[in-house]
């Protein structure tokens, strides 16, 4: 599969050979169920099953579209595209409130500084009563505090606009609702971070959420409402549009499937999708600074033993995996450790983790057992609802170890050469 490009065709009837069962995290999860499998999915739309009826409902509610049985699929059927199809066919998928109030949320962004402040006060609340293993501590770990940012920050509204710097080339950039709503001390290390390479972050006024956790639901309706004023508030800009969250990267670079019998709309999501440029394919194209890096390694006591999880999106529909591995293995002081038997899903899956919270607690503890037997000192991804399930799942554990969004190893660890200055500006 050529890098960038998400799988399409027709769909194929399905072979039943059982590659999918080898591979979907849920139907390990699960005991081996054999409905919670793509096989076992395809074989009830082959029968004809009533999509209306609670327990298809609650079978294609259990998908995390995490896509790795399409990538072993032989016949290279879409299976993504199959489960978003039947769950946009129900009226509603199971979850209950929690997942309506976080769909909710996501097509009104700000929502989610007041559920920030929520999560916040809960956590300062209950932390004293709560022992330390009990259930809703951990849930709350996803949302605590030290992860979502600073104390002298925590009473922030909203994200405040980033300031421009006349000497700093401006970079178009769309930081998506976690790190604008949910983790705002993040958007500022972004901000200082592309700083120091030369450049000043613009984040266009209109952004909504991408979208992604609407489509995967199967709201087409909400997907295409978030999509359109997405492109309407881009189409109003030009240059390249970096992205910082997998996710997002993920919903804007396929933003045409949102649109899937509306040319027009297609035609304009298509050059919007064009225009995004995804975190680390930006910063392989700028120049390790070789001195710094070489002063750096000898100062270093010893190495971090960093984690890297690999976003689902990235590892089997866009094949960004060795891109972040690069950057990595270029930082001084880090040494980048690895599963035995490679990446898997963490469970997260978006709102998955509402709907299907026993199960999405179960993936998520067999990837956390087996990375912390590497004894790690971080944990590193791009993608915003990964970062939530790890730190989740450190908690669960009691551990301190870090969870961190990738930039901020890059910005301790790897050194850039500074961007060109805009022409005219100081020196």
């Amino acid at each position: 599969m050529k890098k960038g490009q998400t799988k399409k065709g027709p769909e194929k009837e399905c072979a039943r050979c059982g590659a999918c069962t080898v591979v979907c995290p849920v139907y390990r999860a699960s005991g081996g169920k054999e409905f919670y499998s793509s096989r076992g999915r395809q074989h009830l739309q082959k029968i004809g099953e009533d999509a209306s009826g609670a327990d298809v409902k609650d079978i294609f509610s259990k998908c995390l579209l995490c896509g790795a049985c399409s990538q072993v699929c032989p016949r290279g059927i879409d299976t993504l595209a199959h489960v978003r199809q039947v769950r946009s066919e129900i009226t509603v998928i199971p979850g209950g409130y929690k997942k309506y109030l976080a769909g909710k949320a996501l097509e009104r962004p700000q929502m989610l500084v007041h559920l920030r402040k929520i999560a916040l006060h809960l956590d300062r609340l209950l932390a004293k009563g709560l022992p330390a293993e009990s259930g809703l501590r951990l849930r709350l770990a996803m949302l605590s505090e030290d992860h979502l940012t600073d104390s002298k920050e925590s009473e922030a509204t909203a994200p405040c606009p980033l300031p421009t710097d006349p000497d700093l080339q401006p970079l178009l950039y769309f930081p998506g609702c976690a790190t604008s709503y949910i983790t705002p001390a993040l958007l500022e290390k972004h901000r200082r971070f592309f700083a120091t390479l030369g450049y000043s972050l613009q984040v266009p006024t209109g952004l909504s959420c991408c979208g992604l956790s609407a489509f995967s639901a199967g709201d087409l309706a909400g997907a295409r409402r978030l999509a359109e004023k997405n492109i309407i508030a881009l189409e109003k800009t030009e240059g390249p549009i970096l992205v910082s969250c997998a996710s997002c990267f993920f919903q804007l670079h396929s933003l045409e499937n949102v649109f899937a019998d509306e040319k027009a709309w297609q035609e304009r999501a298509k050059r919007i999708s064009g225009r995004c440029v995804e975190l680390t394919e930006f910063l392989q194209t700028l120049k390790k600074d070789e001195k710094k890096s070489e002063e750096k390694a000898v100062n270093e006591q010893k190495n971090l033993r960093v984690f890297y999880h690999d976003p689902c999106h990235f590892r089997n529909e866009l094949n960004i995996v060795d891109e972040p591995r690069k950057l990595l293995k270029e930082c001084s002081g880090i040494e980048l450790v690895e599963l035995a038997d490679g990446p898997q899903c963490c469970g997260m899956g978006g709102l998955f983790s509402l709907a299907a919270m026993k199960i999405s607690t179960a993936i998520r503890d067999d990837l956390r057992d087996k990375v912390l037997a590497l004894n790690p000192d971080i944990i590193t991804t791009t993608c915003s609802g990964c970062l939530m399930q790890w730190r989740s799942a450190v908690a669960s554990a009691g551990s301190t170890i870090k969870v961190v969004h990738l930039t901020e190893i890059l910005a301790k660890h790897r050194h850039f050469q500074q961007g060109k200055k805009r022409a005219g500006s100081s020196t």
